[in-house]
């Protein structure tokens, strides 16, 4: 929806609503009308929004983000009442396996101590039951006021109320809705958010609410609009796709409601420290925008929980592997790599052996997919050796899915690489092998540097290449050594960051 749409559609159902003493005890808002209870000098507002379903650290130069990260920091000692609230999409996307993942979000939620949830625009696109089986899992914390089930009642929750410091905070969430799936069946329905907005404030007013919280899964014009007809909101937390500068202060809106916001895929988390008198007047503020990066601690509990996600994950994979839907992406975080098993994709390679990529050798084998039309495609006589890995358990097995087996790559020829990547994610990230899981590989085919004669003969037969010579043709191919990882740069003062490197071992070229 957009804030034209809001104001022209909206516009006579707000002015019904607010009249007579419903107005009177809305306008005036939530933020000190409760006299007896005094509030504390601070608050800290901890916040986040657009996980989508990134339980890891993630990032091609300085991975950030991570849960047992972000748990880290909300469990520091903190001398002020804290509030814990997340603005909406914790989920990936609407597949088996986004649904699986953003489940393992909620339970890291519980274990934080957040307070409150807000159903966004990714979790718009997800079946009422599976909302539902979420909020059961997550000790209740969901909460939306406009997302609606096929009986114009709420998906879960319209509000929540926590005692804080002292003081009775109320919480509500809207959002816009997403794309839901073609044919989708048993979904909810985003509604306009004015009218059960206007509920909500009259309910935080019947019960005393001391302090009212928006959280908000849209655009900025959209909120402003909505909060000038819904006037009474104290803090608004905006969710969205893009990372806030760090050490922006919050935007105050036309009725003094203050707005901060929060994205980047879980990377940051969001903090703001307010300042009260004891009635209630908000007398200070300092936002900050935590970037969750290696110095951060990690919080073990997370850390524990993350473990039995992998474990679960280890069993379901080829669940996940078999949905249509799903063009499952391997994960490729160093915290994940005791999960990496089989064939992997070149894309693991590229992080140590870029430079291979643009050998002539290699081109023509790794393009070898664009060769067959057709039904061809689907031809297992053509797929054998058009592919990577058909016919072995983790190798090609459905085109669409498994888009990086396409072409004979890197693990066409020496076989599947989770071992050896493991091996080096250990020794380049520091890792402790320890605090892995056992490897387990379930191709049978082995890695080698070298590529043995049998690999290349079972498609170099006298049928398809007559003229092939192992020995001479084996040169062709051999890459030069020693091959070495990229460069690599920190994001923010663009300086070289070298890997421990063998003696000898220089790093290439940037690409």
């Amino acid at each position: 929806m957009s804030a034209t749409e809001v104001t022209a559609d909206m516009r006579s159902i707000a002015a019904s609503l607010m009249t007579g003493l419903f107005l009177t005890g809305l306008v005036a808002g939530c933020n000190g009308d409760n006299p007896a209870r005094q509030f504390p000098a601070h608050l800290m507002v901890s916040y986040s929004a657009n996980t989508t379903g990134s339980l890891f650290p993630c990032g091609c130069r300085i991975p950030l983000g991570g849960l047992s990260r972000r748990g880290g920091v909300l469990a520091q000692e903190s001398p002020y009442p804290q509030l814990i609230l997340d603005a909406g999409s914790f989920a990936g996307g609407n597949t088996g396996y986004d649904r699986f993942t953003a489940g393992w979000v909620l339970k890291a939620y519980a274990l934080m101590g957040y307070q409150a949830v807000n159903l966004g625009i990714r979790e718009s696109v997800q079946p009422l039951s599976q909302i539902r089986e979420w909020d059961a899992e997550s000790g209740g914390m969901l909460v939306s006021a406009n997302l609606l089930d096929e009986m114009d009642m709420p998906a879960t929750r319209t509000k929540l109320i926590r005692e804080i410091g002292g003081i009775r905070i109320g919480i509500t969430g809207m959002t816009m809705q997403g794309i839901q799936p073609i044919g989708a069946t048993g979904m909810g329905r985003v509604v306009q958010p004015i009218p059960p907005l206007h509920a909500v404030m009259e309910e935080f007013d019947r019960e005393g609410v001391d302090f009212a919280v928006l959280l908000a899964d849209m655009g900025f014009e959209d909120i402003r609009a909505i909060v000038a007809q819904v006037p009474g909101f104290d803090l608004v937390i905006q969710g969205t796709d893009l990372v806030p500068s760090a050490g922006v202060p919050s935007t105050v809106l036309e009725d003094g409601t203050r707005l901060v916001a929060m994205g980047g895929a879980g990377k940051y988390l969001g903090r703001m420290r307010l300042d009260f008198t004891p009635d209630g007047t908000i007398t200070g503020e300092e936002v900050m925008r935590v970037e969750l990066n290696g110095t951060v601690p990690t919080l073990s509990s997370i850390s524990a929980l993350l473990t039995e996600y992998k474990l679960e994950m280890i069993e379901r994979r080829t669940e996940f592997l078999q949905d249509p839907t799903n063009p499952f992406q391997r994960p490729q975080s160093p915290e994940l790599v005791d999960v990496l098993t089989g064939y992997v994709g070149a894309s693991f390679c590229d992080e140590c052996h870029l430079a291979i990529r643009g050998e002539p050798a290699y081109v023509r084998h790794s393009t070898a997919w664009g060769i067959l039309v057709g039904q061809q495609r689907a031809d297992p006589g053509c797929l054998a050796c058009h592919t990577t890995g058909w016919g072995v358990p983790t190798g090609m097995e459905d085109p669409y899915r498994d888009s990086h087996l396409t072409g004979v790559t890197c693990e066409a020829c020496h076989g599947p690489a989770a071992g050896h990547v493991r091996e080096q994610k250990i020794q380049r990230e520091h890792l402790d092998p320890s605090s892995l899981l056992p490897y387990q590989d379930s191709t049978g085919v082995p890695f080698s540097r070298e590529v043995p004669e049998a690999v290349c003969k079972k498609c170099h037969t006298e049928q398809w290449s007559p003229d092939f010579d192992y020995t001479t043709w084996l040169e062709r191919v051999r890459h030069p050594e020693p091959i070495g990882p990229r460069r690599i740069y920190d994001a923010e003062t663009g300086e070289l960051i070298t890997p421990d490197l063998p003696e000898g071992l220089e790093l290439p070229s940037p690409e």
